[in-house]
């Protein structure tokens, strides 16, 4: 997975890029869908913060 980190000037990370391919697979498999309320992804939040957290780590061991 190519992902990229966005960051302010101080290099604060701000926010996270991923492939539309990427994105498209966890709308399906989460059942997302343009249309949900904003509150409503919170579950989806948790766990990709867990899933980029497990790949810092995984980046940091090699």
């Amino acid at each position: 997975m190519d992902i990229k980190y966005l960051s302010d000037a101080k290099g604060t990370i701000t926010g996270v890029f991923i492939p539309i391919e990427e994105w498209q697979r966890l709308q399906k498999h989460y059942n997302i869908n343009e249309e949900a309320a904003a509150d409503s992804g919170k579950q989806l939040r948790q766990e990709l913060a867990g899933a980029l957290q497990k790949l810092k780590r995984d980046d940091s061991e090699d």
